[in-house]
């Protein structure tokens, strides 16, 4: 027998749920992919002027990136957890070196119409970045202790 008092402290939506758990990773899965596809297509209407915006309004795109975001925003969990002894390992180290010279060339093409200034700043931001995900990294280390 069922009880129908105002008393659910185990009810499944008090607690989460499958359904809500499912639908917490959907959007978190679903802004990742969303943003890195309007990046992506933003790179490329970059390097291959009216490549996509002659066939889409990137601008709209945005609209649902950033609407989807903050429902993601929402339901994430307060504090992600990492695994326990998890160290910098050479491949979060590769990640992080590909992730600056990523972005570094990408200032440099943007900025190589102003000749050599835009080595010097492509090469800064590429170490800024680098450092920003080191520093990243390390403050996630230390709230672990």
């Amino acid at each position: 027998m069922t009880k129908l008092s105002g008393d659910n402290r185990n009810s499944p939506s008090k607690h989460g749920g499958p359904v809500l758990a499912w639908f917490k990773e959907l959007m978190q899965t679903l802004f990742l992919t969303l943003l890195i596809t309007y990046l992506l297509l933003m790179l490329l209407e970059a390097v291959f002027k009216g490549s996509v915006s002659a066939y889409l309004n990137v601008n709209y795109l945005l609209l649902i990136v950033i609407g989807i975001g903050v429902v993601a925003i929402l339901t994430a969990p307060r504090k992600m957890e990492r695994a326990a002894g998890e160290r910098l390992t050479a491949k979060l180290i590769i990640m992080m070196v590909c992730a600056a010279i990523g972005a570094a060339a990408i200032i440099w093409y943007k900025t190589r119409e102003i000749g050599w200034l835009s080595w010097v700043i492509s090469a800064t931001s590429g170490l800024i970045i680098m450092f920003l995900s080191l520093l990243v990294w390390q403050g996630d280390q230390g709230e672990e202790g």
